[in-house]
């Protein structure tokens, strides 16, 4: 209490908390509070997205390149990408269970049947990797035999904010760890760096990723898409233009075409944002993500697809899900999040 008084803005706040019921007269959480402050972080990626929602104007009727600007430091200006980061950390643990199964799984295998380590494109903050280091550790036969089957840990990012914070966790933590510039599109690209800077083998590891693969920068198909159709009923675009939801999908399955050489014998370990049709969002406004979410990656040229459509666009790519290694949350119609362990035919 006496801590709290001696911040007059700080205990503005305290008090707001106590007038809706989420803190008692001692400042401590009720149950209410416990509740909405555990999962706090997971707002993050919204707020974060508010210096584009301030420019509304320009990007609806003027300018659809200015999300696209960077600043005198070679930042992004439409996004928070510090807060982004640290946001997207926290959503992480809600889909944890399910991902602590597979991984857990792996790496009780014969030890010689295992990947050499994991590696996480678009490595964020670093939450992801130091929680399946510890996992791997701690939980299975692979933890009890490091000395002899060390674990590397591989984390990847396009952004410079994300590769320091991600380093930092992982340095905090005390686990050795390697961090390298890359880009989930060129996974060639990523694979010749990782084995020129380190020695390492894409394909020698479990990748992982989480709320990724919707972020990847636009890229004509390089096939005809014309006779392709499409049952998405998202909508696209890409610096101002429209992009057709058949040549979004073509776009998508040689997008994850590129990792298959990767995964053939580990996997690639998928958490993944996906929209819902309109209908179902009217219907339910207040029960799901979708508004905030599909405003947010739509305004600033992201492509969630449907999880049916993702599923149908990997199965076209090459890559196979494993039913027993599937989830989707909430497990009903109104699924925005999915989870699936892929290997390539």
């Amino acid at each position: 209490d006496k801590e709290i008084t001696k911040y007059p803005l700080i205990k503005t706040f305290a008090n707001y908390f106590k007038n809706i019921n989420f803190l008692n007269s001692d400042f401590s959480f009720t149950e209410t509070g416990s509740f909405f402050f555990k999962r706090a972080s997971a707002y993050g990626v919204t707020v974060s997205y508010l210096p584009m929602f301030s420019k509304q104007n320009e990007i609806l009727f003027g300018d659809p390149h200015s999300i696209w600007k960077r600043n005198d430091k070679g930042s992004e200006t439409h996004v928070d990408r510090t807060m982004n980061v640290w946001g997207s950390g926290g959503a992480h643990s809600t889909y944890f269970k399910k991902i602590d199964e597979i991984v857990i799984n792996i790496f009780n295998s014969p030890l010689k049947d295992q990947p050499v380590g994991i590696a996480d494109m678009g490595c964020g903050d670093g939450t992801l990797l130091k929680h399946l280091y510890r996992l791997v550790k701690n939980n299975t036969l692979r933890g009890e035999n490091l000395d002899e089957f060390p674990l590397l840990i591989v984390g990847a990012d396009f952004n410079q904010a994300a590769r320091i914070a991600s380093s930092e966790t992982l340095t905090n933590a005390r686990i050795k760890h390697h961090i390298l510039h890359a880009d989930i599109s060129h996974p060639n690209k990523y694979a010749k760096e990782l084995k020129k800077q380190f020695n390492i083998e894409l394909g020698d590891l479990l990748n992982v990723r989480s709320f990724l693969d919707h972020n990847r920068i636009y890229l004509s198909p390089k096939k005809s898409y014309s006779q392709r159709i499409s049952q998405s009923t998202g909508a696209y675009s890409y610096k101002g233009r429209l992009i057709p939801n058949n040549e979004l999908k073509q776009n998508l399955v040689e997008h994850l075409q590129a990792w298959c050489p990767y995964v053939k014998q580990f996997g690639l370990l998928v958490l993944e944002l996906h929209c819902l049709a309109p209908h179902q969002t009217a219907k339910n406004i207040g029960f799901t993500t979708a508004t905030a979410y599909e405003s947010t990656h739509g305004y600033s040229d992201q492509y969630i697809v449907e999880i049916k459509t993702f599923l149908n666009a990997a199965k076209e790519a090459g890559l196979v899900s494993e039913k027993h290694n599937m989830a989707r949350f909430p497990d009903n119609d109104l699924a925005t999040i999915s989870i699936n362990l892929f290997k390539s035919k």
